[in-house]
């Protein structure tokens, strides 16, 4: 049985699923366990997919890419966060990458079967569904709140505005990002060597300090 207590322990998208529930869902889903290795592409641009893949183990980043191979980071995904939903659901063509950034497990199961009205009477799917849709509208909170960061015109309102979302996530002024500087450059959409610039004015204006991931932040 894919779908167990262990497996899905700390994965919100099952959250209030009783182990008793579990064999239903097993039975109504059929899911699959697939294995992705360090830069293996799992979607490319136009495709279309038709589950939604969630995390066990490693991470993901969902990134554009222009013409000239330019990449933007769109989102990143770890342990027990989900992807493929909104493209799932609505049959469009995905119109990003999604990258293995490391050895990654993943959990897939076919979003039209969540979604089947006819089985809404089995109370693991109904729990299922409800988590499926707060998820997504957290998500769409999350995209908003980069859209807001990214709509800074100078690159020190960018960088302050997101150090700024990253203390109010951990509630605390010394934290750590989830980036690499590259990363965190692709992340904002800016020149990696301008990022850096701008860092190290901040922490000679006593703003900040930091330590490759690591960030302190210091009023003035």
């Amino acid at each position: 049985m894919i779908l167990n207590k262990i497996t899905l322990r700390d994965i919100p998208l099952f959250s209030g699923i009783t182990e008793d529930e579990l064999p239903g869902l097993n039975a109504l889903l059929k899911p699959s366990i697939r294995y992705a290795t360090e830069g293996e592409f799992l979607t490319y641009p136009g495709d279309i997919i038709k589950e939604i893949g969630i995390l066990l183990d490693g991470k993901i980043h969902m990134v554009s890419e222009d013409f000239w191979g330019n990449q933007n980071i769109i989102a990143e995904f770890t342990k027990g966060s989900f992807f493929g939903e909104a493209h799932s659901i609505s049959g469009d063509p995905m119109f990003f990458s999604l990258i293995s950034v490391e050895q990654t497990t993943l959990l897939f199961l076919n979003t039209q079967r969540i979604l089947n009205s006819s089985v809404h009477n089995d109370t693991g799917i109904q729990k299922l569904y409800d988590n499926l849709l707060s998820a997504i509208i957290q998500k769409k909170l999350n995209y908003m709140r980069k859209a807001d960061i990214l709509s800074r015109r100078s690159l020190r309102e960018k960088v302050s505005a997101f150090l700024s979302e990253e203390y109010r996530k951990q509630s605390s002024s010394s934290f750590t990002i989830p980036y690499d500087r590259q990363q965190m450059a692709d992340y904002l959409s800016v020149d990696r060597s301008a990022l850096s610039r701008e860092l190290s004015k901040m922490k000679k204006e006593g703003i900040l300090e930091y330590r490759h991931n690591q960030f302190q932040l210091k009023s003035m």
